[in-house]
């Protein structure tokens, strides 16, 4: 992932590997879900609702995943933490906006 030191992204292989709520390139595919999610201009219409939910099935709810990388956040080290959050602020501010 880019703006991840290697060790970085090995702490993440690590707890994708021995946390049972996730799986291999589990945080990957939430980081890019969330960022492709914030950059769409109709973001805020999506609703969380697991029957209207149009990408629920193939892509994964947003939302969900940004909670899973919070979860996520807190079981890494401060130093990994805060270069995950680092790559997640741009997608932040987008949907704090």
């Amino acid at each position: 992932m880019d703006g991840l030191p290697r060790q970085v992204m090995a702490e993440i292989q690590r707890l994708e590997r021995t946390r049972s709520y996730l799986f291999p390139g589990a945080v990957v595919r939430a980081v890019l879900r969330w960022q492709e999610y914030a950059r769409e201009p109709a973001r805020r219409r999506w609703a969380y609702d697991s029957d209207a939910d149009p990408h629920g099935e193939c892509c994964g709810d947003p939302l969900y995943e940004r909670e899973r990388l919070a979860g996520v956040e807190q079981a890494l080290s401060r130093r990994a933490a805060r270069a995950l959050r680092a790559v997640l602020a741009e997608a932040d501010a987008r949907w704090d906006r």
